[in-house]
């Protein structure tokens, strides 16, 4: 536990002296929200939501995608060390595999749980969103059950691809086609039949699923226990699945 505390501090460390990243991913969806928020509210009017302003929509849409990006920091910093050459260090340090992999997870989970709750916080100020004091709780079980299930994929993400390029294109890819069918550009019923199949096969699913019963539905923490079960196990699944096909003596490239 040690060892993982160390890297962790390290991770931080490194983010504090360029937070650049991050500020630009806290800044984007603040402008995407207001431009959406009227369309989202017809949406909503339609899905029979009638006193929806839109804001249940687009600030948990855009928080759950843009939460995909930001994840995939953890596989740019276990790259990253490889492109510095300081991978070799890391290994020679004796720290455990199940160790450096932790150390890697545990300072993005706790990132993007502070991320999160920053855009709940800003977005909802800017767009009048007021989640029920009863429903805070599950909000706040709902933002961790999905940065750990995120985490865990992204962690599996950089365990199996070669190169910064393949892991910078599932990012991308998966945040637009991951949030797209789970919901998180529009409301899950007003997409095709077949996405609606296999939207729970994706983490956006069960986010936008307990994300949106807390502000919509005034949901509490027994009512969305369900989803953020499915995100756990999910993570889980994903953690044990990056454990078995992470290899500390496998070469990563970092630089195209």
């Amino acid at each position: 536990m040690s060892d993982a505390l160390a890297i962790t501090r390290l991770q931080l460390k490194i983010l504090r002296r360029d937070p650049w990243f991050l500020v630009i991913m806290f800044g984007m969806p603040l402008v995407i929200m207001p431009l959406f928020k009227q369309t989202m509210g017809l949406s909503l009017n339609d899905s029979g939501f009638t006193d929806a302003s839109g804001a249940e929509q687009v600030v948990p849409g855009q928080v759950v995608m843009f939460s995909f990006f930001v994840a995939g920091s953890t596989a740019f910093a276990v790259f990253r060390e490889h492109g510095w050459k300081t991978w070799d260090r890391l290994r020679a340090s004796a720290v455990t595999p199940t160790s450096l992999l932790a150390g890697f997870a545990l300072p993005w989970v706790i990132i993007h749980v502070g991320y999160q709750t920053a855009l709940y916080v800003v977005g909802g100020l800017l767009l009048g969103l007021r989640p029920g004091l009863g429903s805070i709780p599950a909000l706040a079980l709902m933002i961790v059950a999905y940065s750990a299930c995120v985490i865990a994929l992204i962690l599996l993400v950089a365990s199996s691809f070669r190169t910064v390029a393949q892991v910078s294109g599932f990012q991308n890819v998966g945040a637009m086609v991951f949030g797209g069918l789970g919901g998180a550009l529009v409301p899950l019923d007003q997409l095709p039949g077949w996405a609606r199949v296999i939207a729970p096969a994706t983490p956006a699913y069960w986010a936008m699923e307990g994300h949106k019963a807390v502000l919509l539905e005034d949901a509490g923490l027994i009512d969305v226990l369900p989803s953020a079960a499915v995100l756990f196990a999910s993570s889980v699944v994903f953690g044990l699945l990056a454990s078995r096909r992470f290899r500390v003596d496998e070469t990563k490239q970092f630089f195209a």
